[in-house]
């Protein structure tokens, strides 16, 4: 049987807009919480033009699903949202939370993702995942996938977490239409 390729997504802070958490003392992001938060990019449509040789999967940690913070309904209304604008041939969510010892899927760790590459037969040197966090690129470094940063106007802010992670994407990029300059 034939490999299939695939770009991953991360969702929040990739496609749609990721929202700075406010109390915290370092800079941190969560996904929205109600519709008057959400946004969706409007570059995210570009990544159609690969859906005829790549499967589209989402793949995201969601513990605010657990601790109450978002509604799985509003979690449904932003994927359904999402759906709308991309042939995304599934979704992966991490609902633990980070301190949950037994997680096995919470990016960067390795779990979720390998079980989306057995489901769908994918080929990890073909693919490609595209995140805007430390989590995203280690967890694609700790399988040998090719990693795509998009910086939405706050790397500059995730900068040292990725360094004291060792987080190291092959791409940068600033938007999802530089995408095409990567991806062939």
């Amino acid at each position: 049987m034939r490999k299939k390729k695939c770009i991953f997504l991360d969702r929040d802070g990739t496609l749609i807009k990721a929202i700075i958490k406010e109390n915290t003392n370092s800079f941190k992001l969560r996904p929205p919480y109600c519709i008057s938060e959400f946004k969706l990019y409007k570059d995210i449509n570009l990544l159609n033009t690969f859906s005829k040789d790549y499967l589209l999967i989402v793949i995201s940690n969601q513990p605010d699903l657990v601790n109450g913070l978002q509604t799985k309904n509003f979690h449904q209304f932003i994927n359904s949202q999402i759906k709308k604008y991309l042939k995304i041939n599934e979704f992966a969510f991490c609902q633990c939370l980070e301190s949950n010892p037994n997680c096995k899927c919470y990016k960067p760790k390795t779990q979720m993702i390998k079980k989306i590459i057995s489901k769908f037969n994918i080929s990890i040197p073909q693919s490609f995942l595209i995140g805007d966090t430390w989590r995203d690129i280690k967890m694609a470094n700790n399988i040998n996938l090719k990693s795509i940063l998009i910086d939405r106007g706050y790397f500059k802010e995730l900068k040292q977490d990725f360094l004291v992670n060792k987080a190291k994407p092959n791409f940068f990029i600033n938007n999802l239409n530089q995408v095409k300059n990567i991806i062939k």
